[in-house]
């Protein structure tokens, strides 16, 4: 189980993360949240928008990274995106 010790760096649509393992990894998530906002009423819409998306959190309960409109992701499919 890979889980988020910390936010290394963000840039538009794109986070570098520290995970449980030491590795650190960036994971570029522009094609998915432009796959995800194609419905309108769609939350990931607000992810494309730069400002927005930089502001993503770490939950450290969770041990994942959020925004304050809910979206959050599964650290394992983080760590999974980023080795592709």
């Amino acid at each position: 189980m890979h889980l988020i010790k910390q936010i290394r760096n963000v840039e538009p649509f794109k986070i570098t993360l520290l995970f449980n393992t030491g590795e650190n990894k960036t994971v570029d998530l522009s094609q998915k949240l432009i796959e995800w906002s194609q419905s309108e009423d769609s939350k990931f819409k607000e992810l494309l928008v730069p400002e927005y998306f930089m502001t993503v959190k770490l939950n450290p309960e969770l041990e994942t990274v959020y925004w304050e409109n809910g979206i959050d992701f599964c650290p394992d499919t983080l760590y999974r995106w980023a080795n592709k």
